[in-house]
């Protein structure tokens, strides 16, 4: 390229430098408009950036969360639940109401005859036959133990009692018992011979009538409960309110010497409650064999079943109506 060139070239590249325009165009109030909206601009796509970001984070924390409830809300759930009242217990055995115990050839060697309607709260007796040969019974110590079905609740329905000659008959033995149980449902008798279990039977014991108990006289005073076993002079229960109430009992001395305890149950409940407790002998009063003075006080209004043990024995029980 000649030097000619050169200087045309450089003519060209001056003109394209200078404004198309006779005045300027692009003023400086334009730059700054400019500018700003670069700079808006520039802000607004970081707020961008920044609102994705956080919604993205926002959701897999969402995600997250969904996950750890999956996981974890239905155990969460099971331990939420609520457990109804008086729910029946699970009680490992043969539940099955059965009144004799059978050896391994089908026979029976233990059975259970209970006496009268054997209601709950009330001692009906019974006997128990074993059928086994005398020799390998006498001398021995026969114990009887209860448990209720839908509460665990344990008696003890016989006390540790030595099998005796006069016990024998020409192929059983006979033992009695008190039965008295507190509240009705399946109640399960297991029997042992020593330290060996002998055998079992299942009795589904029936609720007692929930009718107040009459009232009788004695002395010079009327009693509510059961003439000639137990009663009290009622003033009344109401609620909540402690009150004083002078119990009678009707028996042999060897009957009414102990620990009295007395418990009550409320009607349609399994639920027992201790009332009182104290030591009883025989004191004879108004026409009784034994007497005490109690304080007593029951939570709420309705029928309850008050129940009278002597020596961890049920001597026998009084339905009250509280206001």
């Amino acid at each position: 390229m000649n030097h000619l060139e050169n200087e045309k070239e450089q003519d060209w590249t001056k003109e394209l430098r200078t404004s198309p325009f006779k005045k300027p165009y692009f003023t400086q109030d334009m730059k700054n408009d400019v500018l700003d909206r670069s700079s808006k601009s520039t802000r607004s796509a970081k707020t961008r950036k920044k609102s994705v970001f956080r919604a993205t984070v926002a959701g897999l924390g969402t995600f997250a969360i969904l996950g750890m409830l999956f996981i974890f809300l239905p155990n969460l759930l099971d331990s939420q639940k609520v457990q109804p009242e008086n729910e029946p217990m699970t009680i490992p055995g043969n539940w099955t109401p059965h009144v004799e115990y059978l050896a391994k050839d089908g026979s029976p060697i233990l059975q259970v005859f209970p006496g009268g309607e054997f209601q709950a709260g009330t001692p009906a007796g019974s006997w128990w036959n074993l059928y086994v040969p005398i020799e390998t019974l006498t001398g021995e110590s026969i114990h009887i133990t209860a448990v209720h079905k839908d509460t665990g609740m344990q008696i003890e329905e016989l006390p540790a009692t030595t099998i005796t000659s006069d016990m024998t008959y020409e192929d059983f033995t006979r033992v009695s018992s008190t039965f008295s149980l507190p509240l009705s449902g399946l109640w399960r008798f297991d029997v042992f011979i020593g330290k060996e279990k002998f055998g079992d039977v299942v009795i589904d014991v029936p609720d007692s009538r929930w009718e107040p108990s009459p009232v009788f006289r004695s002395g010079n005073y009327e009693m509510t409960g059961v003439t000639n076993r137990l009663g009290f002079i009622n003033p009344g229960f109401i609620a909540g309110q402690p009150n004083k109430y002078m119990w009678h009992f009707w028996g042999s001395d060897a009957d009414l010497t102990g620990e009295l305890r007395i418990t009550a149950v409320e009607q349609n409940s399994l639920e027992i409650i201790d009332v009182f407790k104290t030591k009883l002998h025989p004191s004879k009063l108004n026409g009784a064999d034994a007497a005490i003075p109690t304080k007593m006080s029951l939570p709420t209004p309705g029928l309850w079943r008050l129940m009278v043990s002597i020596d961890g024995q049920l001597f026998g029980s009084v339905i009250v109506t509280v206001q």
